[in-house]
């Protein structure tokens, strides 16, 4: 069969973070010896709807694949159309984020949609391959885990698994991924190598905080893979593609204090000259002086850190359990190992007011940051702030498209959604407005990823 796996096509606006769409790297593998895969990253060709519909009707496919962030939505509905009108024949299905915390509701939202994966699919997709190619009147869709389809006016869901063992899982397929045709700032950041890789070690996250659904797509246990097999990754990756710089995209990679530790000493055995990050974040409290100082031997130079909030009674009701001596504690362990220390903050949290706000922002001047990204909440489908009535009744108002951290989707009770557009402005100015950080700024800027750079700047202002 002819698959082809789709990052869609999306708002300009939401281009900024140029990433290799890793997870369809992860399917390809699952089924390219018995079928014939392409991967189309949309973002990276920059097509839009036009394009993708013109390369649709070039390349025909017997099944189309995208993958869903929730700002996502509306570009796939238009996709989904274009393809039915191009060939009503071509089954279409539908994973990642979204329908993950959202699987009902996506199939019901994207009305042309014939699948989606919740959830892990590694498992599910040859499964759901293997009954694609049998005859219509053959096929059993019922022991396919976290599939959801339509049949005779009704909605199937399959419970989610997920894999115990990953060592079990394939590698990506890095040639259909093309890693050395990405550049720019992916996470929106800044990369120190090109090219570059994204890599998980980990999957599964055990922490309870609200604003977060990675639990549906990873589940709550944290399942690891061998250092023996990330490593073979990790060389094939320098050896027969050519990477430089690795970024590990764990939600918990340092959470085994042990495990990340002896990793850390394996890479430096390994000896090869990458670079690493961690740009999805670590947890503080997972963090000690002896795994930043082989972290900065091995080749990292920047640990990005989930901070959220300067308001202790936010970091309390969104469920951090860190407190704000804790993190000021860890900030400093990280630059006293010689490396740069990021955070992330999030502004307009539902129970957040400005007095609040302003706390988060004066702490993050305070700490000794080199950078940090002050992103907008986002109501996302699956996390469990979602069970207050006024974040569902808000969200449901909320246009998809709108999902994206510096659009300003959802503004607490008593505040504008203007106002903490903002709020946002207000924070980028005064953590990066002060000479040293102009400075640093400029020194780090790479003259192939200025424009990257400069677009995220005025995401923050317009």
């Amino acid at each position: 069969m002819e698959i082809l796996l789709v990052q869609p096509a999306k708002d300009k606006k939401h281009t900024l973070n140029l990433m290799p769409p890793l997870g369809l790297g992860y399917l390809s593998s699952t089924v390219r010896r018995s079928h014939n895969v392409k991967i189309l990253d949309c973002v990276k060709e920059r097509f839009d709807i036009n394009d993708f519909k013109a390369y649709i009707a070039k390349n025909i496919p017997d099944i189309i694949g995208f993958t869903v962030f929730s700002c996502d939505l509306e570009s796939v509905k238009k996709s989904i159309k274009a393809v039915k009108e191009i060939n009503p024949g071509i089954i279409t299905v539908a994973g990642g984020p979204h329908p993950s915390g959202d699987p009902h509701g996506t199939i019901v939202y994207l009305d042309s949609l014939d699948f989606v994966f919740a959830g892990e699919a590694e498992k599910g997709f040859p499964l759901f391959i293997e009954q694609l190619s049998r005859k219509s009147d053959e096929r059993n869709f019922k022991n396919i885990p976290g599939l959801v389809w339509k049949e005779n006016g009704s909605i199937n869901s399959n419970l989610k698994i997920f894999i115990e063992n990953l060592d079990t899982i394939e590698f990506p397929s890095w040639d259909l991924l093309k890693l050395g045709t990405y550049k720019g700032v992916p996470n929106g950041v800044f990369t120190k190598q090109y090219p570059f890789a994204p890599i998980i070690v980990t999957r599964g996250c055990p922490y309870l905080c609200t604003f977060c659904s990675a639990h549906n797509i990873v589940g709550r246990k944290l399942r690891y893979r061998s250092i023996d097999n990330v490593i073979e990754e990790i060389k094939i990756l320098y050896e027969k593609y050519g990477i430089k710089e690795i970024h590990i995209e764990d939600d918990n990679f340092t959470f085994d204090l042990g495990f990340a530790k002896e990793f850390c000493n394996r890479l430096i055995k390994l000896g090869l000259p990458l670079t690493y990050s961690c740009p999805n974040g670590v947890r503080l409290d997972r963090i000690d002086i002896e795994l930043l100082s082989l972290m900065k031997r091995a080749g990292f130079y920047n640990i990005y850190v989930g901070i959220e909030s300067g308001s202790p009674r936010i970091l309390k009701h969104m469920k951090k359990n860190l407190s704000l001596e804790e993190i000021a504690k860890k900030v400093d362990l990280i630059k006293e190992a010689g490396l740069e220390a990021s955070g992330y903050f999030i502004l307009g949290y539902p129970e957040e007011t400005m007095e609040d706000m302003e706390m988060t922002i004066s702490f993050a001047r305070s700490l000794k940051l080199d950078w940090a990204q002050f992103a907008t909440f986002i109501p996302i489908p699956g996390s469990d702030i979602m069970k207050d009535e006024y974040v569902k009744r808000v969200s449901e108002a909320i246009s998809w498209s709108d999902f994206f951290n510096t659009d300003v989707p959802f503004a607490p009770r008593g505040i504008l959604r203007e106002q903490l557009k903002k709020i946002q402005k207000r924070a980028f100015l005064r953590f990066y407005f002060r000479p040293w950080k102009i400075i640093n700024l400029i020194k780090k800027i790479r003259s192939d990823n200025f424009v990257f750079i400069f677009r995220r700047i005025i995401s923050y202002f317009c």
